[in-house]
């Protein structure tokens, strides 16, 4: 198992599964947070764009660690880490989250899980590139 998570193909797993948990995070966020807190449709603009940003350099990140290109691995660590901090921040600030409970909360647990085992491999692999 812990030879799976310092190869290239575990590091990729593990940063599909956090784009998809990304996705699911961004999605409720927009639905329950969003809507609450700052209603209008520049808010949900400005963050539609900035959600999009994140995931095209995902996919770009994926597409070079793919290739076996180096920043594609730097690119990797950096979208794993924004989620990471982003639902670190709800968990250390808004914990209970109030709008959409269970669902939100359950889904920022998974989102900061996946990401955050998604960036240690990420990190083995540049760490211990071969």
């Amino acid at each position: 198992m812990i030879v799976w998570f310092n190869s290239a193909k575990g590091a990729v797993t593990f940063s599909v599964f956090g784009l998809l948990a990304f996705i699911a995070y961004a999605f409720l966020v927009s639905r329950y947070v969003l809507e609450e807190l700052t209603p209008g449709v520049m808010a949900a603009f400005i963050e539609t764009i900035i959600v999009l940003a994140i995931v095209a350099a995902w996919v770009w990140g994926l597409q070079f660690a793919f290739a076996g290109v180096h920043k594609g691995w730097i690119i990797l660590l950096i979208t794993s880490l924004l989620p990471t901090l982003f639902t670190l921040y709800d968990l250390a600030f808004y914990s209970p989250i109030p709008y959409g409970w269970p669902l939100l909360q359950i889904v920022v647990w998974v989102t900061f899980v996946t990401n955050a085992l998604a960036s240690v491999a990420v990190i083995f692999r540049l760490v211990n590139r071969s």
